[in-house]
């Protein structure tokens, strides 16, 4: 074959190649690092492809996916990413060597942070330095990075808090105490997630891609109850005994009330009449009340009587 023969079939080769090429589309939730390949380039980063856009063909090169969108870590009984709560001690009770364990349940909302400028950015030193390792850019991947990084942070940031915390006050959510402790154990995870990855690469839910500020993820207590259930059952008859000795005391304390009441009417009205009977006038009067209850007796009993008040007021039987 001639050299123009072969010049025409690379021509052909070619065309046909540019004809068959199409450009990369990023998803509405996802941004594309585009990495340049092959032997002149080498293997390099070139630029980011933000959701929705366009970019070059892939030809040879390659492009990685990552999410924009708010995502979630949930750890509930009944079902989610994960039915295994966060057991922690809680803090010991006087006397106590130690403190009573309670499972956590949990939810974390975050973003990935996305923020890329002309070198790349955050987006891409995640990539490079985490997202890699664990093939963050598909679902098993990203479950399988989440439990080997953000899961264990949770966990440490979770132990950190709750420490301080007494068992009945977390359970029974006593004067809100558990929108305190989530507040502290958010601020503790992003310190730990930092610390495990190098970079500030998960981020809270008013997260703005367009820049590179982090804010710390948001960590929110569902619910928590004592690990085990032996000491639920404890507090529950404690509780009810408690309630029951309340009530107790409450009707011996209305007995003794009335007790009180009652003596303390009989003792004043004792002094009342004591007063009374001291009463010169009292006397008199008493005195004229029996004269007059004698007067009328002894008429009742007289053939002829008659009962004639005097000019003093007093009562004569004639």
């Amino acid at each position: 074959m001639s050299n123009r023969k072969k010049l025409v079939v690379i021509s052909l080769v070619a065309g046909a190649l540019a004809l068959g090429g199409c450009s990369t589309i990023a998803e509405p939730d996802k941004v594309g690092l585009y990495y340049l390949e092959g032997s002149s380039d080498g293997y390099k980063f070139d630029k980011c492809i933000n959701p929705g856009q366009t970019g070059d063909a892939e030809w040879n090169n390659s492009v990685v996916y990552l999410p924009t969108s708010l995502r979630s870590w949930n750890i509930t009984p009944s079902g989610g990413d994960s039915t295994k709560a966060t057991i922690v001690s809680t803090k010991p009770e006087e006397g106590q060597p130690s403190g009573v364990q309670v499972s956590v349940w949990s939810t974390t909302n975050f973003y990935l942070n996305t923020f890329c400028d002309a070198q790349g950015g955050v987006v891409k030193d995640f990539w490079e330095k985490i997202g890699r390792r664990y093939n963050a850019e598909d679902a098993t991947g990203w479950n399988n990075m989440l439990q080997n990084i953000l899961v264990p942070a949770l966990n440490k940031a979770t132990q950190d808090v709750i420490r301080s915390y007494g068992s009945d006050a977390l359970v029974g959510n006593i004067g809100g105490v558990r929108a305190e402790a989530q507040k502290a154990i958010s601020a503790a995870f992003a310190i730990e997630l930092k610390r495990l990855t190098g970079g500030d690469f998960f981020c809270g839910p008013t997260f703005n891609r367009a820049s590179s500020d982090c804010p710390a993820l948001e960590m929110i207590i569902v619910d928590v109850d004592f690990t085990d259930d032996g000491i639920q059952k404890a507090r529950n008859e404690k509780q009810k005994a408690v309630e029951l000795g309340a009530a107790k005391l409450a009707t011996a304390n209305a007995e003794a009330a009335a007790l009180l009441a009652e003596a303390t009417g009989k003792k004043n009205a004792a002094a009342e009449l004591a007063k009374l009977y001291a009463n010169p006038a009292w006397v008199r009067l008493q005195e004229t009340i029996l004269k007059t209850q004698a007067l009328i007796e002894a008429c009742k009993q007289a053939k002829e009587c008659k009962l004639i008040v005097g000019a003093d007021g007093n009562l004569i039987m004639a």
